[in-house]
């Protein structure tokens, strides 16, 4: 390839001599002329560079959409394991409760990813029991995994967000030399 984005084929068109030639012997015409990709071509490709570039941002959409699917398949399999999943989904946030409890954190960042992560784990547990056990559009569940598809993300977005006030020192930590230890 030499730079370009396409492969650059050749296609061969030969001309047939024409008929009325008027007495002159003519050699046929040869075009050599590059392979062009075709509109549909340049659009899935330019889709697939745009979705591959952004394919981290796309895995909550990926992991709801899959997350429907499979409640739908094991809600019509095995609709008696509902009640495993709600065990689940209780027994994370109560982990997380009895975590924040034994080890409390002063860091508010890390307060707020505990308070953050037990709110979703529940919130999309309860709906994957509920879809277990009357199917995942059966009543406002189609609306709560709506919700929780849009929350997800935004949700992850704001606390990844940094945070401006974390990496402000005080000058009194500026000033101070520091001192550091070195294993011989």
């Amino acid at each position: 390839m030499t730079g370009s984005r396409y492969r650059r084929d050749t296609t061969t068109v030969r001309i047939p001599r024409q008929r009325h030639t008027w007495g002159r012997r003519q050699t046929p015409i040869v075009l050599v002329v590059p392979e062009q990709p075709t509109l549909g071509q340049r659009l899935a490709a330019a889709l697939g560079r745009a979705a591959w570039k952004r394919r981290r941002a796309a895995l909550p959409l990926l992991g709801a959409v899959t997350g429907f699917a499979a409640t739908a398949v094991v809600h019509a399999v095995a609709p008696w394991t509902w009640l495993p999943l709600a065990l689940a989904a209780t027994a994370l946030p109560a982990w997380l409760a009895w975590v924040q409890r034994q080890r409390p954190s002063t860091d508010p960042r890390v307060r707020t990813w505990r308070y953050a992560l037990a709110a979703v784990v529940l919130t999309a547990g309860a709906w994957a029991a509920a879809s277990v056990a009357v199917g995942p559009t059966a009543g406002p569940l189609p609306l709560l995994w709506l919700a929780l598809t849009i929350a997800i993300p935004l949700v992850r977005r704001s606390l990844r967000r940094s945070n401006p006030t974390a990496h402000v020192h005080e000058p009194s930590d500026i000033t101070q030399p520091v001192e550091k230890e070195y294993d011989s």
